[in-house]
């Protein structure tokens, strides 16, 4: 595969725009950063500079957890107005939490005591860290907010502790610039976050992360965020912008490759670019979108080899083969959800090889020797690699305290929790069954915020219908084209009329001469160079048909078998192929009479969708009637 001028103006142009729209308020890139910690009760008052109307006092949460009692009033002179809890769950972290009432005061008083917090990571109760602590109350504070009854913030002025010393206490209004009140998705974190962005931050911090569950990966990449930008909203989610906005070039790769042409590219790179799912996920600080990356690549490279081996045969050289298992390790160090689609891969290849040991002249035992002749002996030794590299990247973990012995628990511990049936039976409200995924039967609500007037701030993850309903329409009709039904009876009706002949020409076999030579047979396969298929005389097989549809199902139908309870970003990993799946019909009619115009009637349909629906899967401001009104099926989109 040759790219052209065309096609690299085209795959800039599309990933800058892509990145453009992705970045836009994506988070916080000024955010506060420094912390007081309290291990015991302190008792402090802040001045806000004269009389105001109080309408909510907010505290951003570091980590920790706390009861706060509030008052409004004067020194000597206080009354309760109110209470509430820093950290509602262990896990949050670096969340705001309030307390609303109205005041018309120029002082308000805090008494801030610590709960027992637990920071352990998971599973430490069969793999003990030697940093495990045990729960002891702790509390830790980025800043205090203070939003008037007319929803403006009203500035902290000063801050004085009663009866205590603690000098740190300043650090608790030293940025009240960067305070966002009311808050949003901008400056908190929210959903997986807690974890995902959370454990980023510890391997920064030389600690074991507190997300156990997946492998590191994804938040050793999310790290280095972190590490150019602090540890603020922007740091936490830049690097899936950045890994998502990589990923335009691959699908435009992935078309071109299967099917040759330039629209088959931009197709499929365009539907990615303005799908729901591939924006939003981008957007948000945990591994899936390294996870796609991966298994893009992996596919790439794959698709390289297939196409060599059935166009050159089995001596072709290994290298784009080895590339694939390469990616896809690291895909399987940031979640094992690659897994499916790699074994799906290895089936086209083992399709490949009992077509060809099939038509041997040998017995069973030689036929079996054959299969796994090279390169197929090379791929068992390729596990090897995969393991390697896994393992490799729990180095961090080891380079903080953690042995190998400990690792090799952990991975146990990882397949008990995702096998079991009730992992977060608390996410009931959000999860939805597998089968539901193609139809955005149940959008899963990420984040949101009541603001004034009305307006809410909501993040959905849900897919552009436009590109999963057609895409999901595109795969099924695929089937017909990658199991063509007439091809395999033909063939059937084939055999069964060359042994009838067999038998009813034997008694003519000693007629003929001993010097004649049987007619060539038509070539097994060829590759178009259009439309990459393979041919068999007088049948075509369809290579590009066969490689989406088995991704495809490879990567969804294993979730039947999944007892825990399932979310729509596990399809995440098909978004690419139902974009590939429309791309194939587009290169159909692209060159056809009307077929221009209903492909770039189609592609505008597409952005449409994407304007219409942006302000509820990118958490922008709205008036929350008009958030409502897009709900698909009848479900609210605001906080459940």
């Amino acid at each position: 595969m040759q790219l052209n001028k065309r096609d690299v103006i085209t795959i800039v142009l599309l990933s800058v725009l892509f990145f453009s729209i992705a970045t836009w308020n994506v988070g916080l890139v000024q955010a506060p950063v420094t912390n007081w910690q309290g291990t015991q009760k302190e008792n402090f008052y802040v001045d806000l500079g004269g009389v105001q109307p109080v309408q909510t006092v907010y505290f951003w949460v570091k980590s920790g957890n706390a009861t706060v009692l509030v008052y409004s009033g004067s020194p000597e002179n206080w009354r309760y107005v109110g209470q509430f809890v820093l950290q509602p769950r262990g896990t949050d972290y670096s969340q705001w939490h309030s307390c609303s009432f109205s005041a018309e005061t120029q002082y308000l008083r805090f008494e801030v005591q610590p709960l027992p917090y637990d920071s352990r990571p998971n599973f430490w109760w069969v793999i003990p860290n030697p940093s495990d602590k045990e729960p002891q109350p702790f509390a830790e504070v980025s800043e205090i907010g203070v939003l008037s009854q007319s929803n403006q913030q009203i500035p902290i002025v000063a801050i004085a502790g009663e009866n205590t010393s603690d000098p740190h206490l300043s650090m608790l209004v030293d940025e009240q610039s960067s305070v966002q009140v009311p808050p949003t998705y901008m400056s908190e974190m929210y959903f997986d976050e807690v974890y995902f962005a959370r454990s980023a931050a510890n391997y920064l911090n030389h600690q074991i992360p507190l997300e156990r569950t997946h492998p590191p990966v994804g938040k050793l990449i999310q790290s280095l965020g972190i590490a150019f930008f602090g540890d603020v909203p922007f740091g936490w989610r830049i690097m899936g912008v950045a890994f998502a906005t990589l990923m335009i070039p691959l699908m435009y790769l992935l078309g071109k490759k299967l099917f040759g042409t330039w629209i088959g590219g931009f197709s499929a790179a365009f539907l990615l670019a303005f799908d729901f799912m591939h924006f939003t996920m981008s957007r948000m600080g945990t591994s899936d979108t390294y996870v796609v990356f991966f298994s893009m690549l992996s596919q790439l490279f794959f698709l390289f080899y297939f196409m060599n081996v059935v166009k050159k045969g089995w001596k072709t050289s290994v290298l784009p083969l080895f590339a694939a298992v390469v990616f896809f390790a690291l895909g399987f160090s940031t979640k094992w959800v690659v897994l499916y689609g790699a074994v799906g891969m290895l089936a086209l290849l083992a399709a490949i090889r009992i077509r060809d040991i099939s038509k041997l002249k040998k017995g069973l035992g030689a036929k079996y020797a054959a299969f796994f002749d090279h390169p197929f002996l090379l791929i068992l030794g390729f596990v090897g690699v995969v393991a390697l590299i896994y393992f490799a990247t729990y180095i961090p973990d080891m380079l903080a305290g953690d042995s190998l012995s400990g690792i090799f628990h952990l991975q146990l511990e990882m397949f008990n929790f995702h096998s079991a049936s009730s992992v977060v039976q608390a996410h009931g409200l959000w999860d939805n069954a597998w089968w539901s995924w193609p139809f955005v039967l149940n959008p899963l609500w990420l984040a949101g915020s009541s603001l004034p007037n009305g307006v809410y701030s909501t993040i959905m993850l849900l897919g552009n219908p436009t590109v999963w309903w057609v895409g999901f329409v595109c795969v099924i009709l695929l089937i017909g084209k990658a199991i063509p039904l007439k091809v395999l009876f033909a063939g059937l009706r084939k055999k069964l009329t060359k042994k009838t002949q067999s038998t009813e020409g034997d008694s003519l076999a000693a007629s003929k001469p001993l010097n004649s030579t049987p007619a060539p047979e038509a070539a097994d396969c060829s590759l178009s160079d259009g439309s990459q298929t393979v041919t068999s005389k007088p049948h075509r097989w369809d290579l590009a048909a066969i490689f989406i549809v088995t991704l495809f199902f490879f990567q969804w139908v294993p979730y039947m078998l999944i007892s825990r309870i399932t979310y729509i970003y596990h399809f995440y990993v098909n978004v690419p192929i139902l974009c590939l799946a429309s791309a194939y019909f587009i290169n159909k009619i692209w060159d056809k009479k009307y077929g221009k115009a209903a492909t770039i009637a189609y592609l505008a349909v597409v952005v449409a969708v994407f304007v219409l629906f942006y302000s509820v899967i990118s958490g922008m401001p709205t008036a929350s009637s008009w958030i409502d009104s897009l709900k698909l099926f009848g479900k609210t989109w605001l906080r459940p």
